[in-house]
């Protein structure tokens, strides 16, 4: 072969070997924008996610708002009524406290009649009372309030170590006004470890499950709350009396927009929603439902504090 069929071959070899650079660069280029693209997606994706959820946690609040609102109400009436109590008691007291100033202190027989007359030993006894009524009310509304602001603040920070017993226990407070008239709750809490997690989201969980079992419930009936450990962590049960699903719905039960109630009842999200928070959680959430005996889930929760 000659000089010039060896130049003409490098020449090829030159030509083919830029061509698959420029080949390569380019491709290289299309990856990169499109790992771009769906890097982008997938942030929109998530945080569309992110903001669903709280909007579902949002609409929960919105539907429970009329209940906790009179779950509020009680104690505020009652202290409301303690403090013009107080106010009665405190103008007698400085009614008493004039007279007394005014008469002959070794008058025993004055005393008592003022003593009676303003009725001292009754309000004595009362003012106990009313001090430790509107201390509980005064908790009671703090402790509901503290509830709904930890209920409605976005978790999207890192998971943290927290008590599901006490998770459970204030989101029972928080639907408890949508429970007592349809059902008795019975509660047997565990000596659990804590789980790792983001106790707003288990919360919504608690109280998307409470409410469906109440809304299972026809008439009267019983829910049944449980936690315990498990081989795999901790679970946790919620069992109703109610209706039962049927066994043709129990495999879509948690696809998004499912539901068996009437059009305008419900969204269709909120087990969905729950299957992902739990699913996220490291855990998993299962449902068994007999028809006219009632159903039960069944939350088990892998990440806890060992």
């Amino acid at each position: 072969m000659s000089n010039i069929d060896y130049k003409a071959a490098y020449e090829r070899q030159k030509r083919a070997r830029e061509k698959a650079d420029k080949l390569l660069e380019d491709k290289s280029r299309e990856l990169f924008e499109a790992n771009n693209i769906l890097t982008a997606a997938y942030n929109r994706l998530k945080s569309q996610k992110e903001q669903l959820l709280h909007q579902e946690k949002l609409a929960s609040i919105g539907q429970l708002s009329a209940g906790v609102a009179h779950e509020i109400n009680n104690p505020s009436a009652y202290i409301k009524s303690n403090l013009n109590s107080l106010k009665k008691y405190h103008k007698e007291f400085t009614l008493f406290f004039e007279e007394l100033k005014k008469s002959n202190l070794n008058n025993d027989g004055l005393l008592e009649a003022l003593l009676e007359h303003h009725d001292i030993d009754f309000m004595m006894e009362d003012f106990g009372e009313i001090l430790s009524d509107s201390i509980e009310g005064m908790n009671k509304i703090a402790e509901i309030v503290r509830g709904l602001k930890d209920f409605s603040r976005p978790d999207t920070g890192e998971a943290k170590p927290f008590c599901v017993n006490t998770a459970i226990k204030t989101t029972l407070k928080l639907v408890w006004n949508e429970l007592k008239y349809k059902a008795d709750i019975v509660e047997e809490y565990g000596e659990i470890p804590e789980a790792i997690g983001h106790s707003g989201n288990f919360s919504q969980v608690i109280l998307n499950l409470l409410v469906n079992a109440a809304h299972a419930i026809e008439q009267k009936g019983d829910i049944f709350i449980a936690t315990e450990r498990h081989e795999k962590g901790i679970a946790i049960t919620i069992r109703d009396t109610g209706k039962g699903i049927e066994p043709r719905y129990l495999a879509k039960i948690f696809d998004p927009f499912f539901t068996t109630k009437e059009q305008g009842e419900g969204t269709g999200l909120g087990l969905s929603i729950s299957h992902g928070i739990i699913i996220k959680q490291g855990g998993d959430l299962y449902v068994s439902s007999e028809q006219g005996k009632g159903t039960t889930f069944t939350i088990i929760l892998t990440k806890i504090v060992r």
